[in-house]
């Protein structure tokens, strides 16, 4: 029989376009692959910091204050150690001590100061304490090893939290645990991958030029707007490409700072869209144009400074 008229033949052309289309899409699908690989290594490198220590710190600290000053409610770690965003040299441990006890409510933020870091020096000096320093708000233990924690007071009056105005001479009520809690939030919705795309963000922007190099609670606050909301792909490379695109098109205005410490998170880059502010969002933009181009794991070696 005849027939066979009807079929669709493929050209040797076509099927050489067609063999270089599936190699071209089976590399890009590799090198995804090894990128979100080289983020992940990263990652567990990161995690690899000793938080038990710290959080031993931490309690010798508590058990100082409890042994001395009587009456501490609780010891919030409302900084990067509570929200799980620690990266080793980029961001302070800021740890909020709440004080209810009727004595202390009479004392300004400076007694209050003074009288912890009295117990402290009293109590943590010497041994792995190498200094114990009182500022305007905070008062800060150097360890030896270089770690700094910061302690906060603040005086509980009713169902108000209280801690020093910036200038150290009032008090002034905050809300400590609403970002802590947005940010949690934030991060379940999005499968717990907004935690560690903050985690890299943080360690890449370590490597900018220090006026363009954003607070670590700033650059939380920008993941949380960037996320809320978010509808990707939850992948390592996909979620930090996504929060350097939408960081640098926030960090154009001010960032409300939802504890009431302050009116703005970042109120050093000036008012919206100020010379800063322009500087600090074509640094995030280039970064991740950067990303968005970069289709080897050799280039992103680079992006992390690696």
């Amino acid at each position: 029989m005849g027939g066979g008229g009807g079929g669709y033949s493929i050209s040797s052309g076509e099927m050489g376009e067609l063999r270089r289309e599936v190699e071209e899409r089976t590399r890009r699908t590799l090198a995804t692959s090894e990128i979100n690989a080289l983020l992940g290594e990263e990652l567990a490198r990161m995690n690899e910091r000793d938080t038990q220590k710290v959080r031993e710190q931490l309690e010798k600290i508590e058990q100082a204050l409890d042994a001395e000053i009587g009456g501490l409610d609780t010891l919030l770690f409302g900084g990067s150690v509570a929200k799980h965003t620690f990266v080793d040299g980029l961001s302070d441990i800021d740890s909020l001590v709440i004080l209810d006890r009727e004595e202390l409510a009479g004392l300004s933020p400076d007694e209050v100061r003074e009288r912890f870091g009295d117990v402290l020096r009293a109590k943590l000096a010497g041994g792995d304490v190498a200094d114990v320093l009182t500022g305007n708000m905070a008062v800060t233990l150097v360890y030896r090893d270089g770690t700094e924690i910061q302690l906060l007071p603040a005086i509980r009056r009713g169902d108000e939290v209280q801690i020093s105005s910036a200038d150290g001479q009032s008090w002034k009520w905050i809300e400590p645990r609403r970002f802590a809690e947005r940010l949690t939030e934030v991060n379940q919705a999005q499968r717990r991958q907004v935690v560690p795309a903050i985690k890299l963000a943080k360690s890449i922007i370590a490597g900018l030029p220090e006026d363009q190099r954003l607070s670590g609670y700033h650059v939380e606050a920008l993941a949380v707007a960037a996320f809320t909301g978010y509808n990707g792909s939850t992948t390592p490379r996909e979620m930090l490409t996504h929060l350097f695109e939408s960081a640098s098109r926030g960090v154009l205005s001010p960032a409300p700072d939802a504890t009431g410490q302050s009116v703005h998170i970042d109120e050093a880059l000036g008012p919206a869209n100020s010379r800063q502010r322009q500087a600090c969002a074509r640094a995030l933009g280039g970064i991740a144009r950067r990303m968005r181009e970069a289709s080897r794991a050799e280039d992103w070696r680079e992006l992390l400074g690696q």
